[in-house]
């Protein structure tokens, strides 16, 4: 059975690369989760970001027009990614990985895929709850100035509720290496400023690096419930945040309503 193809394998996985060792599954295993994730989908932007190639890209732009990005920006924001990644993640990370390991999470017989789905539901609760609240709190005066401003600049570190959650509900280490590779996506994606077809929508967040007084949380919840995307549902991004499959950019899908009414009004006047 495909079940038991899938333990064999990961049973040789976690004896081979770990030797079962529930400290190395959570620092190096999930370090390499994260920075693998990491480069991968990260230097697909960058190079999109540096270049404006492939042009057929660029279509996709939430926020235009596309400025390429100089040399000293480069610099500052590698500069910026690799201290959070060495200086500050992996101390962190070896801090939680202790954590993990004195909770003993389970790593031997896989969970099923009803487990897996309960805890990811809690998981976006969690998630949504610390997210929002310590979001906001980041964008409070000094704390704005001294930490958070940079991150409305470049993209940050993923948020400690991501890592919070399993714990919370002691997951499988399966069930958290696929969720830390999906916030990791996720994270870049939002901070990309592209909305690319059969994707999902990047316009909750980059709303809010557009307005820095909506959208805090990651689903969108809390801010319904605290009204802190009233000018979002107003907005064009509200009705351009949606799954989509064709091949023609969401924003000419749902154009601008002052360009509409300059066609509509060129069209009168011909």
């Amino acid at each position: 059975m495909f079940a038991d193809w899938l333990q064999y394998h990961w049973d040789q996985l976690i004896t081979t690369w770990f030797d079962n060792n529930l400290f190395a599954m959570n620092f190096y295993g999930t370090l390499g989760i994260i920075y693998g994730m990491f480069w991968t989908v990260g230097l697909f932007y960058l190079f999109a970001d540096i270049t404006g190639r492939p042009g057929f890209l660029l279509k996709y732009k939430i926020q235009e027009p596309y400025t390429p990005m100089s040399k000293s920006e480069f610099l500052d924001l590698i500069g910026q990614v690799l201290f959070n990644q060495i200086v500050v993640m992996v101390p962190l990370f070896y801090l939680i990985a202790r954590a993990f390991e004195w909770r003993q999470f389970p790593t031997g017989q896989l969970p099923s895929l009803a487990r897996i789905v309960g805890d990811y539901i809690v998981f976006l609760v969690v998630n949504e709850i610390g997210f929002y609240y310590t979001h906001r709190l980041l964008h409070y005066g000094p704390l704005y100035r001294l930490i958070h401003k940079r991150h409305h600049r470049w993209q940050a570190p993923v948020a400690i509720s991501a890592f919070y959650c399993p714990f919370l509900m002691n997951s499988h280490i399966l069930t958290q290496w696929l969720w830390y590779g999906l916030v990791i996506f996720i994270t870049l994606a939002d901070h990309s400023d592209y909305h690319f077809p059969c994707m999902i929508s990047t316009e909750f967040h980059d709303y809010h690096h557009f307005k820095f007084n909506q959208n805090f949380g990651s689903i969108g919840l809390l801010d319904w419930i605290h009204g802190t995307n009233n000018e979002f549902y107003k907005s064009i991004a509200y009705k351009r945040d949606r799954f989509f499959m064709s091949c023609q950019p969401i924003k000419q899908l749902y154009p601008d309503e002052r360009q509409t009414n300059n066609n509509t009004n060129n069209i009168k006047n011909h």
